[in-house]
């Protein structure tokens, strides 16, 4: 069980005194005053309010109103959490780089399914900042003519070495972008490099390779 408790006073010149039979309630975020709980002033003319949550369905971020203001309620601009943090309370642009870059943030934080793309703004996760390699034609050398780029009519296959190191083996994509069937044969991690092989199967128009490759760090 949890307790939430919050005095009221006024100034009597420079005297403070207990402000007693204030309507004092918490709302969760978008509730209307009359679905707000109540606080029980503890004792007449104590100026005191208090509160108890006694299950962990009602813990978690509520808004103080109270009638000073207007009879039917409004917001005293106090809010205030109770027990542990539910999802009310994380409010528009609430976490920042900040708290990812310092370690506030984790893997071990954040539950198993607990994130998708809707939690993501459109622009958040682009290429850009994703951990990549990219490769093209010019990077790769074919089996038989030892070529950089690969030769279409001598060679069946292209090897590509990855530049970065890998724990392990990342998603690889091929962008095929000439009129030539090329493919992915396989991907090998050896120690902390990355090998890729493609195949060149039917060659129509093209005399040149061009594609680029992705890679993808797991």
């Amino acid at each position: 069980m949890y307790k939430y408790g919050i005095s009221y006073y006024y100034m009597d010149g420079s005297i403070r005194k207990p402000r007693s039979g204030v309507d004092v309630r918490l709302l969760r975020p978008g509730q209307s005053w009359a679905e707000g709980i109540k606080l029980i002033e503890v004792t007449g003319g104590s100026g005191y309010y208090e509160i108890s949550i006694e299950s962990e369905a009602g813990c978690g971020y509520y808004e103080l109103w109270d009638d000073l203001g207007s009879p039917f309620g409004q917001f005293s601009g106090k809010t205030c959490i109770i027990g542990r943090l539910d999802t009310r309370g994380l409010q528009n642009n609430s976490i920042n780089a900040s708290h990812i870059a310092d370690g506030s943030v984790t893997s071990s934080k954040i539950a198993n399914g607990a994130l998708s793309k809707t939690h993501f703004a459109p622009d958040i996760l682009t290429l850009s900042k994703l951990e990549h390699e990219i490769q093209d034609q010019n990077k790769g050398v074919g089996d038989n003519s030892q070529g950089s780029p690969a030769n279409l009519s001598d060679d069946k296959t292209v090897i590509h070495v990855l530049e970065k190191e890998y724990q392990e083996l990342p998603h690889i994509i091929l962008s095929n972008q000439c009129d030539a069937f090329l493919y992915i044969i396989d991907a090998v991690l050896e120690g902390n490099m990355v090998t890729v092989t493609l195949g060149i199967s039917q060659v129509y128009t093209a005399s040149e390779p061009c594609y680029t490759l992705i890679a993808l760090a797991k």
